[in-house]
């Protein structure tokens, strides 16, 4: 078996922010229209950590692709990538093997990615003033993607560590531009911003309700699990909310799930995808309360942007080729 090896400098290489927010659009669609098979992930855990194995495929893509990705939180304690894993690539065609991509960064872009095509179809078009909680590995990523969808003017930076906020912003002022960076300051300034992005491994909300205006919207993308959440449930219950994919994260989504569990929300709830938005299948209300994108990610994400590296090393001659 021929495989080709695409190691994470490549992958930078082949895919930027711009182009894979464009992915994310088509992969929003396909997956609402079904042109996607994409079970629901299949997670192995123990005290350490989660290990997920999410597989996909689509037509269009023309190949099969599965990522096996882990979630180890003490990971950065010991110098190693939290978020570590791969992506076997196999073609549609033979079903043979033909490539495996380094996925840590690619999952890393690509969850920015769906950030960027959420703030772009969901945020207000004048958003000038954001906010960005978290400044693990995943953090560059939201920041760029909140950069390309609106021409931000300063952005709060915020970290349970300040010290961790404060070298955040000094080391992503090379992606910031125009838009300043500002690390930690006090809460009351949530009430300016028309974005919240929140980045974190937080159980619990990591703000409250009335620490926030009622135009904004909020990017929900960490706090992996059905017990965990990043926003609190009174500011769910009135927003508008719209998810990545609706069975998995009525499956996974601690935001829902723990709602439900608690009684507050019914049994067919059913909230928005984003790609009934992008198909315009959907429509959000006026702009006089909250909305919120929870995103617990999904491998049509990495199927569209597999496809395109894949494509862009073997026309470039890139990689190296391995004989299995």
């Amino acid at each position: 078996m021929n495989v080709k090896l695409i190691d994470q400098k490549l992958v930078a290489e082949c895919l930027k922010m711009p182009r894979a927010i464009e992915l994310m659009k088509s992969a929003y669609a396909d997956l609402t229209e079904g042109n996607v098979d994409s079970p629901l992930r299949t997670a192995l855990v123990n005290e350490g950590g989660t290990v997920l194995y999410k597989p996909a495929y689509g037509e269009g893509a023309g190949i099969f692709c599965v990522k096996v990705v882990s979630v180890f939180a003490d990971n950065v304690n010991k110098g190693l990538p939290v978020t570590p894993g791969i992506i076997v690539v196999n073609s549609a065609e033979t079903g043979m093997p033909l490539a495996i991509l380094e996925a840590g960064y690619l999952t890393a872009l690509r969850t920015g990615a769906a950030t960027g095509i959420a703030t772009k179809v969901m945020a207000p078009e004048d958003s000038k003033v954001g906010a960005l909680f978290g400044t693990g590995g995943q953090s560059r990523h939201q920041l760029e993607a909140m950069l390309c969808a609106r021409s931000f003017e300063r952005i709060y930076v915020f970290s349970r560590q300040e010290a961790n906020a404060i070298r955040f912003c000094q080391d992503n002022r090379d992606i910031a531009g125009d838009c300043e960076l500002i690390a930690n300051p006090d809460r009351k300034v949530l009430k300016e911003c028309d974005v919240i992005t929140t980045s974190t491994t937080s159980p619990t909300a990591v703000f409250s309700d009335e620490e926030i205006s009622d135009r904004v919207h909020i990017n929900a993308i960490g706090s992996l699990g059905a017990q965990r959440t990043e926003i609190s449930a009174e500011t769910l219950l009135r927003s508008d909310v719209v998810v990545d994919q609706r069975a998995a994260c009525l499956a996974e989504a601690g935001e829902i799930c723990l709602m439900r569990d608690a009684g507050l929300i019914d049994d067919d709830y059913c909230p928005v995808e984003i790609g009934e938005l992008i198909l315009g299948k959907q429509c959000l209300g006026e702009r006089n309360k909250p909305t919120v994108f929870k995103s617990v990610g999904n491998a049509a994400q990495d199927l569209v942007c597999s496809a395109e590296i894949y494509r862009y090393a073997l026309d470039q001659g890139l990689g190296v080729d391995a004989v299995l």
